[in-house]
């Protein structure tokens, strides 16, 4: 069964919620670019008022959508293409009396006729009193006084007895009844999507995507170098779609991007449980705030075992929430309900066109197994603020996309930053074939971060290190060399300290790290400003040079070991020593992205030792003081 026929069965599924905001025959208007004139007339068509609805950006919020009714040739409509106008709302220019838009010429149907014959063909009481307004050509004389151009969009309101709901733009009735006066006499033909016999698109919907508005999925519409040309003789022939399946698998799609889309500038990434407008699957590609609702919303129960970590140096584990909410009351009712789950992504390459870049059909189980496996092979510890409570939340599990991008690319260097866009893309399209296909993690993905995190002195500003910036870095690009070296060697590197193991790369990141908790306790018990330890500024020569650098670095720490003694940093130095096998320490080749896993594991676990001393020293001292 194709996308198409989904879409249109999943709006089917969900019309009665759909058809107030997302109904068929129509597209979407807002204040963003204009403020919007809204006319009150009565039942008979009487003026009543004029107001508008004030233009505002997306940062002040009240961004009003709003759906008017459209025909094919008006929603395709360019700005200059004023013969095809919309037959209920239209812009202030439409309305202008001595003006063609409004009468028409010659053959052209202007405004006022098209609006004339839909209320002559409907029954509604609404419909019929803006025609009767429009027909007095009164309504330059109305908004005397309001701020208007051409390309300002008017609207209606009509009281009518017993009907509380004035604004016309929310009245379901008023679309519906268009809907069924437009198809009526259609041309009928073979619906692809059906398989029956349906009225044909002659063009179909735009406006999936804020981002691209005026880009189409499905477009053919030029007659002078026939792209279809060489397989068909019409455009119809290359796709014949029925009329109300491009309609309802159109909205339905709108309703999925603006509702759970993963948009990255021209780019949408989404999931959907065929047939269902809920929002029961997890994101294919998880971002923080994702990530949180996510956890919030695991059931209780089933996180009884997961909430000991809440308590250790991991907080909260992505992973078995995601587990936890498999299990849960909601996900049991979405497998026996929609036991498929679809994954897509959408780009538009020019500001006419979009495709359909990835497209998965899987099996709801298949697709929680694989971004479950996902989030446990490429899992690591991460920090990062909560948006709502601006608190640092803890979770294990696979780096979030943003995340991964800037350990491998860098930072956007600002909102339009287009190269940085393309890159971005690119690696949303990448990891999903990861989670999905089964694809290995790309290794450019993996060098390029580790020869990120081996300089974290770029993260110096004004004499002073960024430790926080590093780390973040640097934990997504743990989570990348654990999931790489997976891959390649079918082994499961812990996320806390092993201290067994004798791995030469990952031993030299313990001393690394080990000596930057020593200098850093140090100048904090010396009250000290912070600035870059002695192992994070030779960090870079380091990974090249290992011996050489470990002797350089050791020196730097001997003033700091006279001072904090037999420190637990200290210890660990020494054990570390003790593991490295013969000829390794003294091997001074490069070292691979190993050691960072063993530098952030060493430094982490002394800060949960030192933590856990600290602990037990006041609870011993409280027993003391209460006996």
């Amino acid at each position: 069964m194709s996308i198409w026929r989904h879409l249109a069965d999943s709006y089917t599924r969900n019309r009665e919620m759909l058809k107030t905001t997302y109904p068929l025959s129509s597209t979407t208007i807002s204040n963003m670019s204009d403020h919007i004139i809204v006319i009150s007339v009565d039942e008979h068509g009487r003026f009543l008022k004029a107001e508008t609805i004030p233009k505002v950006s997306r940062a002040e919020g009240g961004v009003q959508r709003i759906p008017i009714p459209v025909s094919e040739d008006s929603m395709s409509r360019t700005s200059g293409a004023w013969k095809n106008p919309h037959p209920l709302f239209e812009q202030y220019g439409f309305f202008k009396k001595n003006d063609k838009r409004f009468t028409g010429s010659g053959e052209v149907k202007g405004y006022l006729k098209q609006l004339q014959e839909f209320a002559h063909a409907s029954d509604h009481p609404k419909i019929k009193a803006i025609a009767a307004y429009v027909g007095r050509k009164r309504l330059e004389d109305d908004v005397k006084g309001l701020p208007s151009s051409d390309k300002t969009m008017v609207l209606f309101k009509v009281h009518v007895p017993d009907d509380p709901l004035t604004e016309v733009w929310r009245d379901p009735t008023i679309f519906e009844a268009w809907h069924q006066y437009y198809t009526q006499g259609r041309k009928t033909g073979l619906d692809a999507v059906t398989g029956e016999a349906q009225n044909i698109a002659i063009a179909h919907p735009k406006k999936i995507s804020n981002t691209v508005a005026n880009a189409k999925l499905i477009s053919a519409n030029d007659t002078t170098n026939f792209t279809f040309r060489g397989r068909f003789d019409s455009a119809n022939e290359s796709l014949s779609m029925g009329y109300e399946s491009s309609q309802k698998a159109h909205q339905f799609l709108t309703f999925l991007v603006e509702n759970r889309g993963m948009v990255c500038k021209e780019q949408v990434i989404l999931s959907f449980s065929v047939g269902s407008v809920e929002q029961d699957a997890p994101p294919p590609l998880g971002e923080e705030q994702s990530i949180w609702e996510l956890i919030q919303s695991a059931p209780a129960a089933a996180l009884a075992d997961a909430h000991a970590l809440l308590q250790a140096e991991t907080g909260y584990d992505y992973a078995q929430a995601l587990q936890a909410a498999m299990q849960g009351r909601a996900y049991r009712n979405a497998l026996e309900k929609h036991p498929d789950t679809i994954v897509l992504a959408l780009d538009a390459a020019t500001t006419g066109r979009m495709a359909i870049t990835f497209y998965r059909h899987l099996s709801r189980q298949d697709y929680l197994e694989k971004l479950l496996a996902w989030h446990q092979d490429c899992k690591w510890i991460h920090r990062f603020l909560n948006r709502e409570t601006g608190r640092q939340v803890v979770y294990a599990g696979a780096p979030f996309t943003s995340r991964i991008v800037e350990a491998v690319h860098g930072k956007p260097r600002g909102g339009k930053d287009e190269s940085f866009i393309k890159l971005k893309k690119s690696a949303n399209e990448r990891l999903l074939r990861c989670i999905f296909d089964g694809a290995p993690l790309p290794y450019d993905f993996v060098r390029a971060a580790i020869h990120r995190a081996s300089k974290p002195m770029a993260f110096s500003s004004g004499g002073k290190f960024n430790r926080f910036a590093h780390d973040e870095l640097l934990s997504t690009t743990c989570a990348l060399i654990r999931k790489d070296h997976k891959q390649r060697t079918q082994e499961e590197i812990p996320l806390s300290l092993d201290p067994k193991r004798n791995d030469r790369d990952y031993l030299y990141g313990r001393l690394l790290g080990a000596a930057d908790k020593l200098e850093e306790y140090a100048l904090h018990k010396g009250q000290k400003d912070r600035t870059a330890t002695a192992a994070i500024r030779y960090m870079q020569p380091f990974a090249q040079r290992p011996f050489t650098t470990w002797l350089t670095i050791h020196n730097c720490l001997r003033p700091y070991i006279q001072k904090v003694g037999d420190s637990l940093a200290r210890q660990e130095i020494q054990a570390a020593h003790t593991l490295f096998l013969p000829g390794d320490y003294e091997n001074d080749a490069p070292l691979s992205g190993a050691y960072l896993l063993g530098y952030y594991v060493q430094r982490e676990h002394i800060d949960r030792t030192a933590r856990e001393i600290s602990k037990s020293k006041k609870e011993k001292q409280m027993e003391i003081e209460h006996e």
